[in-house]
């Protein structure tokens, strides 16, 4: 399905699980963190590599994907603009305080009780996810003006590095009216998608652990918290 069409330059946190089901909505199929996990065509480790060396088969990656949101593509947004030039760049942003707490109470420790045998693909991507976000994108988490400092920062990189015509700067509270704007398509009935919120985040790894035991993968989405309107 590769080539991307579209590129998510926000960290995680700010809504990127809400924005991965609303273009899958509107007809893309969009990765995400919970998708790689889900889906067994995909490898953590590729992520990994790519980070060490900047550089991957981005095509080979995103097969079965148009559309890429959260990390890690996050943490690539500039590598696959350059590698997808008429893309276009969806920026989603909250406010940095919320942001820096949200991260504090979920992505930042991937609570998994050691007591519980978790499934390998959970055990990789964990890995991958501690080089490229808890030791990359959140190494400073622990000075908090430091951090929002590098959320700010990576906002005003996309507005500088990113052709105007092509970059949406968006909160996910604000519904389909801009993302459809953006793309140029109606917009759907459906109510916007809510997800991924933090006081669930314990519990959805464990749904996404027994979706993996069960053989279910992607068909096991959305998790029973999500509001994703048909």
């Amino acid at each position: 399905m590769a080539p991307l069409k579209i590129i998510g330059a926000g960290f995680g946190r700010t809504g990127t699980l809400s924005l991965c089901y609303a273009l899958d909505m509107l007809g893309h199929n969009c990765h995400h963190m919970e998708k790689l996990i889900l889906d067994p065509s995909q490898d953590p480790e590729a992520f990994e590599a790519a980070y060490h060396t900047r550089t991957a088969d981005w095509d080979k990656i995103f097969a079965n994907y148009d559309a890429a949101v959260d990390w890690p593509s996050a943490e690539f947004w500039p590598e696959l603009l350059k590698q997808y030039p008429d893309a276009k760049v969806i920026l989603t942003v909250r406010d940095p305080n919320d942001w820096y707490a949200s991260v504090g109470k979920t992505i930042k420790e991937w609570p998994m009780d050691s007591t519980i045998r978790w499934p390998e693909r959970m055990l990789k991507t964990r890995a991958m996810a501690r080089v490229i976000v808890k030791e990359g994108a959140l190494k400073d988490y622990a000075d908090k003006d430091l951090m929002i400092s590098k959320f700010v920062e990576n906002i005003e990189r996309a507005k500088e590095m990113v052709p105007e015509n092509q970059l949406l700067i968006f909160r996910p509270s604000e519904g389909w009216g801009p993302l459809c704007r953006f793309l140029d398509i109606p917009e759907p009935e459906a109510e916007f998608p809510r997800c991924n919120r933090r006081e669930d985040f314990v519990d959805r790894l464990r749904w996404v652990r027994e979706s993996l035991e069960n053989g279910k993968f992607l068909s096991a989405m959305p998790y029973k918290g999500d509001v994703i309107s048909s």
